[in-house]
């Protein structure tokens, strides 16, 4: 028998109408098919979009152990654009940062070659750790990065020696099966007073709007794409109180 279909990750809901259908050419999979930053391959997966927070997913993504092996053998060669990207989120994070009470930790998921964790050091914090699934990005990283580092998905148990006051995940939450889930473990892990910061593709930006289903994001790697209301009730729905969504 079939798997079951997944309610929407975000609210639970099981009212939805059809998005895109599947467009999947096995043939044409290789190991940058689940990497950070590839050329296009306008494959994707069976979408819906959730009724309730409008949020669109794919409904029958593959099995954890399927994505855990994907992510883990995946390609990189992308250390020139994570560099900008990097500049890019710590910008618009500093701004942020005066609402911490201390600059104990901060827990960096997806974090690719590393190249947000300077920044973060830069910041103020004593502790930086690195969360990545892809060995070839762990690879990449320069040696001063690379003890920053952890190998694996994020969990509560791959932090548990770390008392994290931020936490964040940059382009990362797309690509979970159940991200309500790691966004209330991030809940649990944070400090009194910590902060989450989140970055994700907003499907409702002008350039996706505009590009349809031939819009990058549209990918076989994204088992949701999110808006600004999804990405609020995600938020709310994991405990999180005093937010803000803003584009960039």
């Amino acid at each position: 028998m079939p798997n079951p279909e997944r309610p929407c990750p975000v609210c639970g809901s099981f009212s939805c109408n059809p998005f895109a259908s599947e467009r999947v050419d096995k043939s044409r999979l290789t190991d940058f098919s689940y990497a950070s930053r590839k050329e296009p391959e306008f494959m994707r997966l069976r979408l819906v979009r959730c009724l309730n927070c409008d949020l669109v997913y794919a409904p029958s993504p593959p099995t954890q152990d399927t994505l855990h092996h994907a992510y883990s053998e995946a390609a990189y060669d992308s250390s020139d654009e994570a560099h900008y990207a990097a500049k890019t989120y710590a910008g618009i994070l500093e701004a942020h940062l005066q609402n911490l009470s201390s600059r104990t930790c901060a827990v960096d998921i997806g974090a690719g070659n590393g190249a947000l964790l300077p920044e973060l050091l830069r910041m103020g914090f004593r502790q930086v750790i690195g969360i990545e699934p892809s060995r070839q990005a762990i690879s990449a990283a320069p040696a001063a990065i690379l003890p920053y580092l952890r190998e694996g998905i994020f969990s509560p148990e791959i932090i548990k020696d770390a008392a994290p006051d931020l936490m964040i995940s940059c382009m990362t939450l797309e690509h979970v099966e159940n991200p309500r889930k790691m966004l209330q473990a991030i809940h649990e892990a944070l400090l009194p007073g910590g902060m989450v910061a989140i970055v994700v593709h907003n499907r409702k930006g002008f350039l996706n709007k505009i590009l349809g289903l031939r819009s990058p994001i549209m990918d076989i790697e994204h088992l949701q794409l999110f808006c600004p209301k999804s990405i609020r009730i995600l938020l709310e729905q994991s405990g999180f109180a005093r937010i803000a969504v803003q584009a960039f």
